[in-house]
């Protein structure tokens, strides 16, 4: 993820005029920290989670309006997770975002009678939060699926280190006791 958002980041280079592409907002875990190393001009803002376990509406709601809030203007805006397919795949995903303007400009928003633009403001916001609460579920379903299967693999690996240790001391203690046995026998005959 951190590679294809450095790619990403390099083709839109932020602007100074606090206007269209280039910023990130970077999820805690693993790649906030490598996107703050790799891309420091377009990260934004970081977030930290406060509570351990899976994710809740209110991380996506504080991150989206930490988005909404930032001063960008945007058309379209990304978010990268890691989307969940089976308990050994899961892929980098992308779903894209976009600003209430452009929503308004959408050739199917004259399917509903009138919408307001505050209303338009907040599904905007709330469609966000949205995408970001499915992108974290996403992406804790994917890496509980990666946590499980390396303790699955751990285990294995510790069940065949123990089984041949555990023959590697049984052999050891027959060769001992092998040994004790000719030195007896060989003691005893050579008292008669």
């Amino acid at each position: 993820m951190r590679r294809y958002t450095q790619q990403r980041g390099a083709k839109n280079p932020p602007r100074d005029d606090r206007q269209g592409s280039g910023g990130a907002h970077a999820q805690a875990g693993v790649h906030r920290g490598q996107i703050a190393l790799t891309a420091p001009p377009h990260l934004l803002r970081q977030y930290a989670r406060q509570r351990q376990g899976s994710p809740v509406f209110t991380d996506a709601s504080i991150m989206a309006a930490a988005i909404t809030d930032a001063g960008y203007t945007y058309d379209v805006g990304e978010i990268y997770y890691n989307k969940y397919f089976t308990p050994v795949k899961y892929e980098m995903t992308i779903v894209p975002f976009f600003n209430k303007f452009k929503i308004e400009s959408a050739p199917n928003i004259n399917a509903f009678d009138d919408v307001e633009a505050d209303q338009l403001e907040c599904y905007a916001e709330w469609t966000l939060a949205a995408l970001i609460y499915y992108a974290l579920k996403e992406a804790a379903a994917s890496e509980q699926s990666a946590r499980m299967a390396a303790m699955d693999n751990a285990t294995k690996n510790a069940a065949e280190m123990i089984r041949k240790l555990t023959l590697l001391f049984n052999r050891t203690r027959q060769a001992v006791i092998t040994r004790e046995l000719i030195e007896i026998i060989s003691g005893a005959a050579a008292l008669k």
